[in-house]
């Protein structure tokens, strides 16, 4: 007599095989979204990195003074500068304000630590900034760098560097940041370049 149809052993091997292969497609998916994530927060960090640029660019007259307001070793981050605003940093967007060169530098500053903070979403339970890139510093650095013959032009390096999830290769390229995510392989940077023209 002719049997059809399957076997328990059978459907039971195919079971098996099936559950192999999507346990190896939820691990694709895992690792998708951390690279997915990845790719956000570097777009977050080149966002940042543009905006301080841009500010840079307005106020070119004291683009020192933005590098002395985000050095390496004492990068901005942490959301305290922001917190001044106000205070001792004056609101230069107040409707009354009248902010010399200095304090655009200051206020500047204070929004980029905010911003690089995550301080524009705050947790309502904790009242914490939850809206920023993991672990953002951002430095300023002067290169020292002269370009061109008929004007005077200076390179400021802008760097943000945040905390991976997977370990790298170390950054070489800018050292924002060093030291601060416990190890240098889940150090991410982006740097942007900023020529600064003077006549």
């Amino acid at each position: 007599m002719l049997s059809r149809g399957f076997t328990l052993l059978e459907v039971l091997v195919t079971l098996v095989i099936l559950m192999f292969g999507l346990l190896g497609l939820a691990g694709l998916m895992a690792k998708g979204q951390r690279a997915s994530h990845e790719a956000y927060q570097r777009q977050q960090a080149l966002s940042l990195a543009s905006d301080i640029g841009e500010r840079v660019r307005t106020n070119s007259g004291s683009a020192l003074l933005y590098a002395a307001a985000a050095p390496l070793l004492t990068p901005l981050g942490a959301g305290a500068r922001y917190a001044l605003i106000g205070t001792t940093v004056t609101n230069c967007a107040a409707p009354a304000a009248n902010c010399t060169a200095a304090q655009l530098v200051d206020y500047d500053t204070a929004l980029w630590d905010g911003a690089l903070s995550g301080a524009s979403e705050v947790d309502v339970a904790t009242a914490t900034s939850i809206g920023g890139i993991q672990g953002a510093r951002g430095c300023i650095v002067d290169t020292g760098q002269a370009v061109g013959t008929t004007m005077t032009a200076r390179v400021l390096r802008i760097s943000i560097a945040w905390q991976g999830r997977d370990a790298t290769v170390a950054n070489p390229v800018s050292t924002c940041g060093n030291g601060q995510f416990g190890n240098e392989n889940l150090r991410r940077v982006v740097t942007l370049d900023v020529l600064m023209l003077n006549p």
